[in-house]
């Protein structure tokens, strides 16, 4: 294992094991943008409580993980757009459809969040050459025991698109917006807070473009239209992947048909 490889693995492990044991009372912590520029630390400390990490990181390997590593023995890994991410990606049934012409594949897998992600980012990306990506995660704010603070969160986004953008220099990143949904209404203000921390890095950063996706899915009064989702209130259905689709595929096309 090369040192990078290694130290990114360490950094994921303790956040695993962060995840599942910071105290609550500690609030979402705090932010901060580096010097005006594209940086940005996190200005609290947490406790680690060191619980079963690799056991946790590898609960899909045998799975969805297992999955994409066979898909990636077969399918062609030349393609315009690599969409990666958890179940909202995965299960984009129509993507190929609803993309056409471009040519897109979908390593999208149930479950996903950051820290697995990080983990995994190889037999994700396997040997696949995309011209740019669209990436979409948001379980590490799901009500779980074991989730992130917005902060945290955002700090894994941004490792990860920065690796992005050293191992494919040329691709650019959309990412696409938390979208907010009855099933983790308890949870508003924390996707919000992250939607806005996304944005304004978005802006900042190179080669990275923050798609609102969640706005075109609120009614006029900004409640979630579950009109737009399935019945768990979780996944968007096939309307609300008509709209992801109708803000998205514009931007798509005017990238990478120039």
């Amino acid at each position: 294992m090369s040192m990078r490889r290694e130290i990114l693995f360490m950094a994921v492990m303790a956040l695993c094991a962060v995840g599942c044991s910071v105290p609550k009372s500690l609030g979402v912590g705090a932010v901060e943008r580096c010097d005006g520029g594209d940086v940005y630390h996190i200005t609290s400390s947490l406790p680690v409580d060191y619980a079963d990490s690799m056991e946790w990181i590898l609960r899909y390997d045998k799975s969805d993980v297992e999955e994409l590593r066979q898909r990636a023995k077969t399918e062609n890994k030349e393609c315009d757009v690599l969409f990666f991410g958890s179940s909202s990606i995965r299960l984009w049934s129509s993507l190929q459809e609803d993309m056409a012409p471009l040519k897109v594949v979908n390593r999208g897998y149930g479950g996903a969040q950051l820290r697995d992600i990080h983990f995994n980012y190889e037999t994700v990306l396997a040997d696949y050459r995309p011209k740019a990506f669209v990436f979409y995660c948001d379980n590490d704010l799901g009500g779980f025991g074991h989730d992130l603070y917005p902060t945290q969160l955002f700090d894994l986004y941004r490792l990860l698109f920065e690796r992005l953008r050293s191992d494919y220099p040329d691709a650019p990143i959309y990412v696409l917006s938390i979208k907010f949904n009855e099933s983790r209404a308890k949870l508003r203000e924390e996707h919000r807070l992250f939607n806005a921390l996304m944005e304004d890095y978005a802006r900042h950063a190179t080669g990275v473009t923050f798609v609102d996706v969640n706005t075109p899915l609120l009614s006029a009064d900004g409640e979630v239209d579950n009109g737009y989702f399935e019945a768990d209130l979780l996944h968007v259905n096939s309307r609300g992947y008509e709209v992801w689709t109708s803000v998205l595929k514009p931007l798509l096309l005017e990238q990478l048909t120039r």
